[in-house]
């Protein structure tokens, strides 16, 4: 029997954090929840993977909420960050955030690349976004999706294994469901069948 991987949810402050744990859990991980304040202490050692979910609180209105994120910096492990989480890890690799149109509907997003992130989705799928906020591209990262109201909806670095997704997989039905399942396959070093 292959070991469930262990993943760490940090916490941001979102009431979607238990739908999102569920969706880990029915991928196959074991999933363990820690709050962002508790996250700069954690040493996340034993764990597999890493998810930043997301949360009420906007980088452009609180530009010292980035130093809450300063634990992405140490971060080898495949990590996701999700809407806020997605924001941070471009913020804390030179990326620069900026108000955009308020999106609180499920929209399309176009994928660009062939990524593990991606495997198995059509190149225009729908996802549920819950923001007013966006990012530039950082530098060392690979655009794997955008919108038509935002260019960087989904990203993956080049160097490290980080991922970001600016819309809510949680909240997407079958397709948040697939991009979940390959970011467990990502922690466990496999792909997934489609």
């Amino acid at each position: 029997m292959v070991r469930a991987p262990l993943i760490v949810l940090v916490d941001c402050g979102s009431t979607k954090v238990p739908a999102l744990a569920a969706m880990l859990g029915a991928a196959g991980a074991n999933c363990g929840t820690i709050t962002l304040d508790e996250a700069e202490a954690h040493a996340f050692r034993g764990c597999n993977g890493v998810v930043i979910s997301g949360g009420p609180r906007l980088f452009t209105a609180e530009p010292t909420l980035i130093d809450c994120f300063a634990f992405i910096d140490e971060l080898s492990m495949p990590t996701l960050g999700i809407c806020l989480g997605h924001q941070a890890i471009a913020l804390r690799h030179g990326a620069e955030a900026h108000l955009g149109p308020i999106r609180r509907a499920p929209e399309p997003v176009t994928l660009w690349g062939n990524h593990p992130l991606v495997q198995g989705l059509e190149r225009e799928t729908v996802f549920a976004e819950d923001h007013c906020e966006g990012v530039s591209l950082p530098a060392d990262f690979q655009r794997l999706g955008s919108s038509r109201h935002y260019e960087v909806e989904i990203m993956a670095g080049r160097r490290r294994p980080l991922h970001g997704v600016q819309f809510h997989p949680e909240m997407s039905g079958e397709a948040g469901r697939k991009l979940l399942d390959n970011f467990v396959a990502i922690v466990r070093g496999t792909s997934v069948s489609d």
